[in-house]
């Protein structure tokens, strides 16, 4: 059994990473398709576990157990798969209709990262042989095992594979094992009623299945549709390639959009910002005018106050001065009934009588102040002026919003300006 590759140092970001897509603020320049600057020479080559960080679930980034290749091409982990349900947790894209199944086993994935175990054992020096568990010294390329000495003379006397030294291979940068390792896959006939794996060179087109030469002979239906599985594979690398040229032309395409998608998302922030602070200055151009109102009103409603109780204090005065007059000739007149001798009363008849007459003339009715608080009705007619002006503006903007003719509608020049109505 390989021994569990060494888990790396979690990345806090894969790069290759796609992030889901944001709206960026008015003035973050366009976030397009930019090349990116170049490397100095001097730069140092990353590491082998920032260079195959692709290889991690593009979900959650941890090393990925039986990775599964999406149809939006995406690699996700076998446990972010199930949490995913039926569309892809990094760009949403919901599966084919009628597809048998979701993903695929990414094979790829799986034989670059038991390579790259392999690869971090023999330079750990922590390899051990497959067979007897010794310290191995020898590494199969065809077979794909770790031996140990021993165990390799017996490999070799047997099988004579290609194999090199561990101290050899140590040597070499992880590019060149990863080389190395690919040049010699190899490849098996698909039959599976063989013993022992059968080696092949022949691809049969018409059952898409590679095949030995046993196999090729007995399938005469398909004699045509063979061919070296050498060719076939060159066929179907070309046609990827092909197919990645055409991208690349549709991503400069989607690119240029991107670019013009990032620009109008930038021109609209800026088109916000300008109207709102157009907002602001007109609501604060309108509170100005209303607090202008409000002094002007409270201060005529002062006024008239004013006004008005100076000319019933008046009033009252003249209320207090006869109300006192007619007291103090009741009480003069009591006290003389009281305490006055014959000869008072009628030397002081005449003038008494002359005063009371005169109190007699007063009358309350012309005296009385019209106590009326409708004085004030002049300020609250100008006050609900002042608020319909504000009101009948609100109603109609609310109309307008739920009216989408309205709200497609230019706005006429001639229509009264808010500020305006409140002057």
């Amino acid at each position: 059994m390989e021994p569990e590759p060494a888990r790396s140092p979690r990345p806090q970001q894969d790069p290759a990473r796609p992030h889901a897509p944001t709206m960026p603020p008015p003035e973050t320049p366009s976030e397009g398709r930019q090349p990116s600057p170049s490397h100095s020479p001097t730069e140092q080559a990353p590491s082998p576990e920032e260079e195959f960080q692709f290889l991690r679930c593009q979900q959650c980034q941890a090393e990925a157990k039986c990775p599964k290749l999406l149809p939006c091409l995406h690699t996700l982990c076998s446990g972010c798969l199930e949490e995913s349900g039926m569309q892809c947790p990094i760009c949403q894209a919901p599966w084919p209709l009628g597809a048998d199944t979701p993903a695929l086993d990414n094979v790829f994935f799986e034989s670059l990262q038991r390579r790259l175990s392999v690869y971090r054992q023999i330079v750990d020096t922590q390899a051990v042989c497959i067979r007897c568990k010794e310290s191995a010294d020898f590494w199969c390329f065809e077979c794909e095992q770790l031996l140990c000495a021993k165990c390799f003379e017996a490999h070799q006397w047997f099988l004579k594979h290609e194999a090199r030294p561990l101290a050899e291979l140590r040597n070499q940068s992880v590019r060149e094992f990863l080389d190395g390792t690919r040049k010699t896959n190899n490849i098996f006939c698909s039959n599976p009623n063989h013993r022992t794996p059968t080696l092949t060179s022949i691809y049969c087109r018409g059952c898409s299945k590679p095949l030995c030469c046993s196999c090729a002979l007995l399938d005469s239906g398909h004699s045509e549709l063979k061919c070296d599985i050498s060719a076939e594979i060159q066929q179907r690398q070309e046609e990827l390639d092909a197919m990645t040229q055409a991208l690349q032309e549709q991503d400069s395409a989607f690119g240029a959009v991107h670019a013009q998608m990032h620009a109008a998302v930038g021109q609209l922030g800026r088109a916000r910002a300008e109207t709102e602070g157009l907002i602001r200055a007109r609501v604060r151009q309108v509170v100005a005018h209303l607090r202008a109102q409000e002094r002007e009103l409270l201060e005529a409603v002062d006024a008239r106050y004013q006004r008005d109780y100076e000319e019933m204090a008046s009033r009252l005065g003249r209320l207090d001065a006869v109300l006192q007059r007619i007291r103090t000739g009741s009480a003069l007149v009591q006290r003389m009934k009281s305490y006055a001798s014959d000869q008072e009363v009628l030397d002081m008849h005449s003038f008494l009588r002359q005063a009371l007459c005169r109190l007699r003339q007063e009358e309350p009715q012309s005296l009385q102040a019209a106590v009326r608080t409708d004085g004030f009705d002049e300020f609250k007619a100008r006050l609900q002026d002042l608020s319909s002006c504000i009101t009948q503006g609100t109603d109609a903007a609310v109309s307008k919003k739920a009216s989408p003719e309205a709200a497609s509608t230019p706005r006429d020049p001639t229509d009264v300006d808010l500020r305006s109505a409140l002057w």
